[in-house]
């Protein structure tokens, strides 16, 4: 069957395109991970990165990701089918529908993924929760296909992803993300143990990264977008104003924030 397109030089026109946008809406995009991003995966094996689904945004984090840590690899993506017939240019940009309340439809998915996986420079990225779910909430059930995938696919690396949307100490949110510790499955396991370690490993994703920013652990993350601070109007004008008479410069952050960032 013919594989979901995905333009590599359209999708990377898209990220600079959202980087910008995402630049706009928050104020920092963090990243953390268990273990070194360039020793997660395998060259030989195909990338699967489940996250949990927590808003709108998820997709364009998931873009952003690929772009900064496995660019090699083709990015793809399942979708509502009704949204994908709304957001048309999603169908060059490795996006394809995803119909999972019909056999037909679960079948299907299973069909494309399995294909999209048969080549080691390819990197799927799902959200099997299957709707918005709080990212503190973690009794919700993953979508079986995931499982189903994991339990009749070879040489493919399953790497959980936990994200968050956090207000700190400035007016916009941050986007705060991290990569779990890569998962891969033998031939004998079962559909049933491959969900079960699949869900652990997710909800352990997010446990870990909701630690750390509870606690505003800033320094514990690697910053795609640096952390900044925005100018609150009239506010923000007399402290500016009030630094360049004392002869200092000025700072908009409303809070002290160590930077580690990745360009």
């Amino acid at each position: 069957m013919a594989l979901p397109e995905s333009k590599t030089w359209l999708v990377d026109g898209f990220c600079r395109t959202t980087r910008r946008m995402v630049s706009k809406r928050f104020t920092s995009f963090g990243v953390q991970f268990a273990r070194p991003p360039e020793t997660l995966v395998p060259p030989n094996h195909s990338l699967v990165v489940m996250a949990n689904h927590i808003g709108w945004w998820d997709p364009i984090v998931a873009m952003l990701l690929r772009k900064a840590y496995f660019s090699d690899r083709t990015f793809y993506a399942p979708i509502d089918a009704k949204a994908l017939d709304a957001y048309w240019i999603f169908r060059k940009l490795g996006f394809y529908g995803l119909e999972l309340d019909t056999y037909q439809g679960a079948a299907a998915f299973l069909r494309s993924s399995r294909e999209i996986l048969s080549s080691a420079q390819s990197s799927l990225w799902i959200t099997p929760e299957g709707r918005f779910v709080d990212c503190r909430d973690h009794d919700q059930p993953l979508m079986p296909g995931l499982a189903h995938l994991a339990a009749s696919t070879q040489s493919v690396t399953f790497v959980p992803l936990a994200i968050e949307y956090p207000f700190w100490e400035e007016p916009k949110p941050a986007i705060l993300t991290r990569l779990g510790n890569p998962i891969t499955f033998s031939p004998d396991q079962s559909k049933s143990e491959c969900g079960r370690i699949l869900h652990a490993a997710l909800r352990t994703a997010q446990s870990e990264l909701a630690r750390d920013v509870i606690d505003r652990r800033s320094e514990a993350f690697t910053y795609l977008i640096a952390p900044r601070g925005a100018r609150l109007s009239w506010y923000d004008t007399a402290r500016a104003w009030g630094a360049w008479f004392h002869g200092k410069p000025f700072d908009p952050k409303h809070a002290d924030i160590s930077q580690n960032t990745q360009s």
